[in-house]
């Protein structure tokens, strides 16, 4: 079962008139926002856990955590996590991560395939940490892992350079599975910065194309998942052709680094307003135009002011949700994430992104 599925089971609980538990219009986060959150998620061992998919542990997680310790200056949560993080997910031969943990099976990590934006999430808060902190050590790690991903999971399909999801799994003789979520701009920028330059600003570039080229339905969205030949973009056979968990993130990692345009604005801002306050749905069926008949979490909302989406004419003021009402794990990394990208937080974009 893969974690998009996990998380979309998870939240046909909350059917019916989700209400907002809001927080102050655009707010950045706050260092009670962090203990709140890892008093609900962080284990004492650094251990970020999913509490709504059985206290499992996956790659992005910590990868998530580790960019929110060094953006709130929380070196001693850091290490733990990055100790954790290194003994227990790195694959014995790369500097890659095995993508999920299981507390109650054995052993703990049944497979050692990875998740490549875990890997990317990893790297960045790991070069970010390493130039806050003056450590060349965390950088050099960062620089391992990018040369791993560039020489695994770095594909050329016809004219495209693209990014693989994971080492196993979605390569066939004609044709790719993407995951537009896993092109997590700002850790591709850093990539350029200190791997390959060259091959990663064509990575960047082509992932640009390719979401500008794989949009689909009447709100002209990427799906969770591509399928990519030589020639055609499509929405992957075999997965729902929804936009959904997954590519809920798209606009906010292009916000982040920038590079969210007017014309990759427009469709998410089309989406984000109009279901009204409360009312969007969790996901959206690209083909036949069928919506869940559930509501979305919060942090659907928080990614949606973050990335400037919801202040067209008529939208209102909409009011940022508190982290403190997400009290699931997704959730709320996708309320603190946003919360610290919309205060300049995240990993001081505004102030680096000429660097990358």
């Amino acid at each position: 079962m893969t974690l998009s599925l996990v998380r979309r089971r998870l939240f046909q609980t909350i059917a019916g008139g989700l209400s907002l538990p809001l927080g102050s219009a655009g707010r950045a986060a706050t260092p009670d926002d962090w203990s709140l959150y890892c008093q609900r998620f962080v284990a004492s061992d650094g251990r970020v856990t999913d509490n709504g998919n059985g206290m499992q542990s996956h790659s992005e997680g910590q990868g998530y955590g580790l960019l929110f310790a060094q953006a709130f200056d929380d070196r001693a949560t850091f290490d733990r996590m990055f100790v954790w993080t290194e003994q227990t997910l790195k694959r014995p031969d790369d500097a890659l991560h095995a993508w999920h943990y299981l507390p109650d099976a054995s052993p703990h990590v049944p497979d050692q395939n990875n998740a490549t934006d875990g890997d990317l999430l990893i790297a960045l808060a790991l070069v970010l940490a390493g130039r806050r902190w003056g450590r060349s050590d965390l950088i050099e790690s960062a620089r391992a892992i990018y040369a791993a991903l560039r020489a695994q999971v770095v594909v050329t399909v016809g004219h495209r350079m693209l990014l693989l999801p994971g080492l196993y799994g979605f390569s066939s003789s004609n044709h790719v599975v993407i995951n537009p979520s896993y092109y997590i701009m700002p850790s591709l920028m850093a990539a350029s910065d200190l791997d390959d330059h060259d091959i990663w600003q064509r990575v960047i570039h082509d992932g640009l194309d390719l979401l500008r080229q794989g949009r689909f339905g009447r709100w002209n969205l990427p799906p969770d998942w591509m399928q990519v030949t030589s020639e055609v973009v499509t929405i992957a056979r075999g997965h729902p052709a929804r936009f959904s968990y997954d590519a809920v993130r798209v606009p906010l990692y292009l916000q982040w680094a920038g590079l969210l345009d007017a014309d990759l604005r427009s469709g998410f801002m089309r989406y984000w307003n109009a279901w009204g306050e409360g009312g969007m749905p969790a996901w959206v069926d690209l083909r036949s135009g069928m919506t869940a008949p559930y509501n979305a979490p919060l942090g659907f909302y928080a990614v949606g002011i973050a990335s400037g989406l919801l202040d067209m004419p008529g939208a209102g003021n909409v009011p940022f949700p508190a982290l403190a009402a997400s009290s699931n794990y997704y959730s709320a990394s996708l309320t603190l994430l946003s919360s610290l990208i919309l205060g300049g937080l995240a990993y001081g974009v505004v102030q680096q992104k000429g660097a990358f």
